[in-house]
């Protein structure tokens, strides 16, 4: 792993690594998105928990998985930030239900065990995306 921004390397560091780091000082948006400048690249960049940072300019996926109208569990990759699975919720379940739901998730996909690694995320629909497990 790069410990140090190389000057003799023509790309940013956070190219190699996929993973930008904030520089500077940020600021909020309404909507909770945190918006800053790459240290490395020197890009405007944007997080919506304040752990994983995205190119502001990007196509922002969990922002147009909010706006949809049912709510479902995602399965995220978190070192190559992919999804792996949705699982829907139906829109009546209770929330012993969506408990059990989640349960049944996190064994099939071996979060425990991928020790942080997989994450299960809640996409709300309408309102927002939090990290569950």
């Amino acid at each position: 792993m790069l410990s140090k921004m190389n000057s003799s390397v023509p790309l940013a560091q956070c190219w190699y690594l996929r993973k930008h780091v904030p520089a500077g000082r940020k600021h909020r948006e309404d909507d909770g998105v945190l918006h800053c400048t790459c240290r490395y690249c020197q890009r405007p960049i944007k997080s919506r928990g304040g752990k994983i940072w995205d190119l502001a300019d990007g196509f922002d996926l969990d922002a147009l998985a909010e706006a949809g109208r049912t709510r479902h569990f995602s399965v995220v990759d978190a070192v190559d930030d992919m999804v792996i699975a949705r699982y829907p919720i139906d829109r009546d379940a209770s929330d012993e239900e969506v408990a059990a739901l989640l349960a049944d998730i996190c064994e099939k996909h071996e979060v425990e065990e991928a020790a942080g690694t997989i994450e299960v995320r809640l996409v709300q629909g309408q309102g927002g995306t939090r990290r569950l497990h």
